[in-house]
């Protein structure tokens, strides 16, 4: 169910938020394809700073009555990441390593860090991410959760969802838990 009025959602994304705000025709055409063959334009897409940019966007959204769709690296072979919804891209600021503790073998990453790059990372340490999508040098590691992904390695590898901790969620009201 799209928001009644875009033009007032998109008004107040962009007061509000940090992050970009793209509802012109343009780039709601490029976000309508991943990598699989389905097409479905967004209402629009918002690119937030960081967490708290993303918590703000659900609010309005919800506010507008708008359905948020989060999106990784839109290379989904099957449609999921494209829908009509208001996007959130995270894969442009929302992409860092924030820690990596070898002795625990744990990572703390955001969701738009894109798996070659965090196994980049980690490698020097003697630890790699071992799910390997098709697309692994374009996926994200929060498109991969999204997708429960697998890829070449599923015979002896758990899906992705089982190797995340995720202690902060955000719940459809937008209440961080």
């Amino acid at each position: 169910m799209a928001p009644r009025n875009t033009g007032a959602l998109a008004a107040e994304l962009t007061r509000r938020l940090r992050g970009e705000v793209r509802f012109d025709p343009g780039n709601r055409a490029l976000y309508a394809a991943d990598a699989s063959n389905y097409r479905q334009p967004p209402i629009g897409v918002v690119l937030p700073r960081d967490v708290e940019d993303a918590v703000a966007a659900i609010e309005i959204c919800r506010d507008h009555d708008a359905p948020v769709l989060s999106r990784g690296g839109g290379t989904s072979l099957a449609g999921e990441c494209r829908n009509d919804a208001v996007v959130l891209d995270w894969s442009k600021y929302c992409d860092r390593v924030e820690s990596v503790d070898v002795e625990k073998r744990r990572v703390v990453c955001q969701p738009g860090v894109v798996l070659d790059q965090l196994n980049r990372i980690t490698r020097r340490d003697g630890l790699v991410f071992g799910l390997k999508p098709s697309t692994h040098g374009q996926c994200t590691i929060g498109g991969m959760i999204g997708n429960n992904s697998c890829g070449s390695t599923a015979h002896h590898e758990p899906r992705c969802r089982r190797r995340f901790l995720l202690p902060h969620t955000d719940t459809p009201g937008a209440h961080r838990s």
